[in-house]
């Protein structure tokens, strides 16, 4: 079976149809005492009870009702999902931006220069002298006691 394709009503029908439900539901004094449609004491009434008629003439005028207002309703849905969507995607760009960001920074150009090597490279740095480094042993001079003067191993004195 093929379902029909939903069409806006014509606007005078809607309100023709909205006057003819005012009309059927006007009638009933109390509406306190009106049963919802299709509950227990709904299908107790009497048929011939107005109230019954009146039950299903609301709830068959709110069913019409919401179609009429569905268009406008699933826009504003469609439109609140775009506009979350919309923040998250924004949220998602600032963190990734941040993260862009704290990666440019001069420390992390260090790490990343420091990365870029290779394991020899980075040894061979770290055995380069650097300013301020404590001299080590000249493998071309001869072994010496710390307290012994320079000049005198140059001499050939023994410790």
């Amino acid at each position: 079976m093929k379902v029909p394709r939903w069409t806006p009503a014509d606007p005078a029908a809607t309100v023709a149809r909205r006057t003819w439900a005012k009309a059927m539901v006007a009638t009933i004094t109390d509406p306190t005492r009106l049963p919802t449609y299709g509950t227990p004491h709904w299908a107790a009434l009497a048929d011939d009870d107005p109230r019954k008629l009146a039950a299903a003439v609301i709830a068959a005028e709110c069913w019409a009702t919401d179609l009429d207002e569905l268009p406008d309703r699933a826009r504003r849905d469609l439109d609140a999902a775009r506009a979350a969507e919309d923040a998250l995607w924004a949220e998602a760009f600032e963190q990734a931006r941040q993260i862009a960001h704290a990666q440019a920074s001069p420390a992390a150009f260090a790490l990343r220069a420091h990365y870029a090597k290779t394991q020899a490279e980075r040894i061979a740095d770290a055995r380069r002298p650097r300013p301020g480094d404590h001299p080590g042993q000249n493998p071309n001079q001869p072994d010496r006691h710390p307290n012994q003067h320079l000049d005198a191993v140059q001499d050939g004195e023994a410790a």
